[in-house]
């Protein structure tokens, strides 16, 4: 009854569409939108178009799948270019011994013709035979799935929706984003010029309660404060969202409206879209409707379904930590009340850089690294992967810009990008996750369904020398390779900024952790089945809330 609800059209100023709450009764409040993510990174992208050696003109055709199996004709080969499709299985059986097995997979193709037809022909291969099964709707059961697009494919994406929600069917909500990149089928094709897809998706249990919303710059996010993030939480003590959203959003309202849903927190993660430069086309989408540039697009799961999340940095501090003594928005203007830029200059000229650090900022830029608000120990320290790291735009004297808002009272440490402390980051925290799952015990800690990774576009290759080394960490949460040489269910993208907590958050049901977007980072976020935990979910779920299906 409540997915039929979900599917019920709602009037939207972009046209008519299906799984989103609409805002007509809400009490909407203008307020500046926030580009952080496309300020940001925009000079990535450029550099990232000579990062790259050519990819070879030909591929030959793989296939690997324990589920299903393409047919070859339809992985034909044209122009001496063949396309080249991998799928990968997670198969978990859920505590409940009463439970369905639930299989989740992804895929990926690349390298398939970037014409319109053969795009879409792509896309219907891929959709066709990644999902096991159907969902089973006469229990109850629903289908999830997220479709990754590269940026080379952009120009066909609101077809290439379209195509894959007919394919997957009504039994299953797809959410789509364009991406600098694109991870599945145990690949990281991080090369912005390629032409790739990839899937991840999988059913989920009978007791798991999914539903979408949108918000844009003509449908914005009430305040924080509104009782309507309430509801968009589903009263639930720690609501989970996967949220996708191009820079021209109102991601930082939809952020605080998130992280106000729940009773304690929430647990949030995706990232921000790579539009082709200059070109506005859609870059999010919903089941087959993408949505004009300024939106945001997202899933909330409810009943016995959640998110874990983990986010490793790609940087290191250098020098000392500094207070913020002045500041104004963007503008950091005394730093231990003294002028910011003569601080500056002493860390780039003085003692504090070994020459291993000069090369990298000249290399890679100097970087500023504010703590995550909260996150200080009991001496004022920060632990070192607790800052979020923003790019320095300019100079105000005596002050520099940066690319995010900055307070009085901040605690500052500037930052290098360096592989090493990417590497060793991103296996320390996924080990942290691994350790506090253990802690929280089989029945808090959940069984892991499957993972999406979000990487920064600068990650990849331009930072490691070689694709796939977030993705063997990020594997290691969902089971890692099996002894048959099968890769583990994690799909995802590169994003043009990445949206998550700080460290690790979502084990159990303790509290979520405020949202941010950042810079440099992996971000892995896995979907977990509580349903040993069922009956508490759901007489938290029961408690009285507005129906929001029937809004507008």
């Amino acid at each position: 009854q409540n997915l039929e609800k979900q599917r019920a059209p709602a009037a939207s100023r972009f046209g008519r569409h299906q799984h989103y709450y609409p805002l007509a009764s809400l009490d909407q409040a203008r307020r500046p939108h926030n580009i952080l993510g496309m300020v940001t990174h925009a000079f990535i992208i450029l550099v990232l178009i000579t990062a790259f050696s050519p990819e070879a003109s030909s591929f030959s055709t793989r296939i690997r799948s324990s589920c299903s199996q393409i047919s070859a004709n339809k992985l034909r080969a044209q122009g001496g270019q063949g396309r080249q499709l991998t799928t990968t299985t997670t198969t978990t059986t859920a505590l409940k011994a009463s439970s369905n097995e639930n299989t989740w997979r992804s895929a990926i193709i690349k390298n398939a013709p970037d014409n319109e037809p053969d795009a879409l022909e792509a896309i219907q291969d891929i959709c066709t035979s990644t999902p096991c099964r159907s969902p089973n709707t006469s229990k109850g059961e629903q289908g999830l799935a997220f479709l990754f697009v590269s940026q080379k494919y952009s120009d066909h994406f609101e077809s290439m929706v379209k195509v894959a929600h007919q394919t997957l069917g009504d039994d299953t909500t797809l959410l789509s984003i364009v991406g600098g990149g694109v991870v599945g089928g145990g690949i990281e094709s991080d090369d912005p010029r390629v032409p790739a897809a990839s899937l991840l998706c999988g059913v989920l249990p009978p007791s798991a309660g999914i539903e979408v919303f949108m918000f844009g710059t003509d449908e914005l996010p009430p305040p924080a404060a509104s009782e309507a993030w309430k509801a968009i939480g589903r009263g639930q003590d720690v609501p989970s969202y996967v949220l996708f959203a191009d820079g021209f959003a109102p991601i930082q309202q939809v952020l605080d409206g998130l992280d106000a849903s729940g009773a304690n927190g929430a647990v949030v993660a995706g990232g921000l879209s790579c539009p082709t430069f200059g070109v506005e086309s859609p870059t999010v989408a919903i089941n087959g409707k993408a949505y004009p540039r300024g939106a945001a697009v997202g899933v909330g799961f409810s009943g016995v379904v959640g998110l874990q999340t983990v986010v490793a940095q790609g940087c290191r501090p250098v020098g000392p930590a500094f207070s913020v003594t002045e500041a104004s928005e963007n503008v950091i203007e005394e730093l231990d009340n003294k002028p910011a830029v003569e601080i500056l200059s002493t860390i780039t000229e003085g003692d504090y850089l070994t020459d291993e650090d000069k090369r990298l900022v000249e290399s890679g830029g100097l970087l500023c690294g504010l703590a995550a608000r909260g996150d200080e120990t009991g001496d004022g320290t920060v632990p070192k992967g607790d800052y979020l790291v923003r790019q320095i735009f300019g100079f105000r004297v005596p002050g520099f810009m940066i690319g995010g808002e900055v307070r009085k009272g901040d605690i500052l440490r500037f930052h290098v990008r360096d592989k090493g402390a990417a590497l060793d980051d991103i296996r320390t925290m996924i080990g942290k996750a691994k350790t506090e799952r253990s802690f929280a015990g089989s029945q808090k800690a959940g069984v892991p369904l499957a993972a999406m990774q979000v990487s920064c576009v600068a990650r990849g290759r331009p930072l490691f020398g070689s694709s796939g080394v977030d993705l063997a960490n990020v594997g290691e949460l969902v089971g890692g390779e099996d002894d048959d040489g099968e890769q583990p269910a994690v799909g995802g993208f590169f994003a043009n900024g990445e949206i998550g907590p700080v460290g690790v958050a979502g084990v159990g049901l303790g509290s979520g952790k405020q949202t941010h977007i950042h810079a440099f980072t992996t971000i892995a976020a896995t979907i977990c089945d509580f349903s040993s935990l069922e009956g508490a979910v759901a007489s938290e779920g029961e408690q009285d809330v507005e129906d929001i299906s029937a809004w507008g």
